[in-house]
């Protein structure tokens, strides 16, 4: 069965059972890692281009959100600004990211080898883009709750701090 099919099995069969819960964050991350990971690598060798970016900046990611006494922003992850690692495109960090995130969730990378590491979140789904920004790249870190949310923004900020000035070899 092909990713589409079986995403769109899931999701018949969650509304076939009246189910209003998300997709398991495992069952997620096990289908981003067939589908965006590099297989002729070994698990876990994206952890050097990860320790190696230089991070300029680090702040919160806001949704804004109705609510019934009118409306307010809630903090939903982290926007980091890096240097682009060298030869490194906005895609290829993007589909980098998204599989560290997958097999440090599934256990297939030590999540201890990367201290800090602001690109996933035990027990929980972190959607993660790239884009390119003035000659950066803005990397988009966010969670499906408000207190994941908090916690990626905070494990980002963190990590900010510690990778600051630090540059790709």
């Amino acid at each position: 069965m092909n990713q589409a099919h079986w995403w769109l099995a899931s999701a018949l069969a969650c509304v076939a059972a009246g189910c209003t819960e998300h997709v398991a964050p495992t069952a997620r991350a096990a289908a981003v890692e067939r589908m965006q990971c590099d297989h002729s690598t070994a698990p876990g060798d994206d952890v050097r281009v990860l320790q190696r970016t230089a991070v300029l900046s680090a702040g919160p990611l806001y949704s804004h959100v109705v609510t019934k006494d009118g409306s307010e922003d809630r903090v939903t992850g982290a926007k980091l600004i890096v240097r682009p690692p060298e030869g490194v495109s906005a895609e290829k960090l993007t589909r980098l990211l998204q599989c560290h995130s997958a097999q440090v969730l599934l256990g297939q990378v030590d999540s201890s080898r990367f201290a800090g590491d602001p690109y996933w979140l035990p027990d929980a789904w972190l959607d993660i883009d790239v884009t390119s920004d003035n000659g950066n790249f803005a990397v988009v870190l966010r969670a499906d709750n408000i207190p994941d949310g908090l916690s990626v923004l905070h494990r980002a900020t963190a990590f900010a701090d510690a990778h600051r000035g630090m540059s790709d070899p």
